[in-house]
């Protein structure tokens, strides 16, 4: 069995912005935690759940993946892969690789958290809220624990679906943290009244502000540390760490917690050339950091960074913004054409952009719920993305 040649032409079939190295990442994914269901090598190898979907099939047509589920190689690419590349698992079994885990003394803080999240408004859409789970709200707080950006911290938190703040609160009463100030800034009112609700009694400020706008004048430059988890876009990833900024009092040091989920390489890439562009140093990026609720393309994580402020810290956007934010923004001005397995026709699935002729179908769920027009079939290939 020839794997090279194999990668080479799954890369191709698929229009795999990663190329042959996305068709190995998922080959080592499957390798090592066979069986394995496609979310989780979607999380492994940091691609999409539909593009994992769409490698594993075409690996199937070559005998390389067994037709059963949960994943699973054949014999004959098992012992392909395994000839001279013995298996070694060096991962830390006790934190799953993520660098912290929950102490037992925080068993109650679990509970009460559950509680909050199972109150939660439900999470909108349109503003790419997806909550995240509740021991992904205990580590972040951990986390500004450990670095010394939690005790005595002024801090800000830019959208806060994931209520963190109430974590925060929660915790601080537990252990006896003292915060030095918490501001929630968030554009969703039913967020802000439930995070008011479960910090009763604690010095939490709490902020309706879109921040398509500029900071108020009273939150620029009053904070030590920055917490946000912003729409999953470049565009987004910018507005929201340049707020961020904004927000923190000019000078090195100071801290930005960035959860960011993995995007393809073109997006990737300008997101840490924006990064650096924002003057910001890169302290540590934890792959798969968090974890959410529902969130199944993403393969349900992000990661994520802890950056730093330097003498060279600036926002990139420091005025009103208008341009396109959210992921339902960028499918409108980015659609996405899909080949029928069954008879290779190509049908555009997404949104229309001002003066076009809206496809037919706006999700791939649609198409593939409708069948394909020419064969009926209902399974899709994805290509690459069209631009305008």
């Amino acid at each position: 069995m020839d794997i090279d040649s194999i990668t080479a032409e799954v890369a191709v079939a698929v229009g795999l912005a990663e190329g042959e190295s996305g068709v190995r990442d998922v080959l080592v994914a499957v390798a090592r935690h066979e069986p394995v269901p496609t979310s989780q090598i979607a999380r492994l190898a940091e691609l999409p759940v539909p593009i994992v979907a769409a490698v594993c099939n075409e690996l199937r047509k070559r005998g390389v993946i067994d037709k059963t589920r949960p994943v699973r190689l054949t014999a004959m690419a098992r012992q392909t892969l395994e000839a001279g590349q013995p298996h070694t698992d060096a991962g830390c079994s006790c934190c799953g690789g993520l660098g912290l885990r929950i102490p037992d003394q925080l068993e109650g803080l679990t509970a009460e958290l559950e509680a909050v999240a199972a109150g939660a408004p439900q999470a909108r859409m349109e503003l790419d809220q997806t909550h995240c789970t509740v021991p992904t709200k205990i580590r972040r707080v951990l986390k500004l624990h450990e670095a010394g950006a939690l005790a005595g911290r002024r801090i800000v938190l830019l959208g806060d679906d994931d209520l963190i703040a109430v974590a925060i609160a929660r915790f601080a009463r537990l252990t006896g943290t003292s915060v030095g100030r918490l501001t929630v800034i968030d554009s969703d009112p039913a967020v802000l009244s439930w995070i008011g609700e479960q910090t009763a009694g604690a010095d939490v400020l709490l902020v309706e502000h879109d921040l398509r706008e500029p900071l108020p004048a009273g939150l620029a430059g009053a904070f030590d540390v920055a917490c946000t988890d912003p729409p999953y876009t470049v565009p987004g990833a910018e507005l929201f760490l340049s707020r961020a900024v904004s927000a923190l009092e000019p000078r090195p040091g100071l801290h930005v917690f960035f959860s960011f989920g993995a995007r393809r390489p073109a997006e990737m890439l300008a997101t840490q050339r924006l990064i650096a562009g924002l003057g910001l140093v890169v302290r540590s990026m934890t792959p798969g950091f968090n974890s959410y609720v529902g969130a199944g393309i993403l393969a349900g994580t992000s990661h994520l960074y802890h950056l730093r402020t330097s003498a060279e810290t600036a926002p990139l956007i420091g005025t009103g913004y208008q341009g396109p934010l959210y992921t339902a923004d960028a499918r409108a001005e980015q659609n996405r054409p899909y080949r029928c397995a069954a008879c290779g026709a190509v049908y555009l699935v997404g949104r229309a952009g001002p003066g076009e002729q809206a496809p037919a179908w706006e999700q791939i769920k649609d198409l593939q719920a409708a069948g394909c027009p020419a064969c009926g079939a209902a399974t899709f290939r994805p290509m690459p993305r069209r631009q305008r």
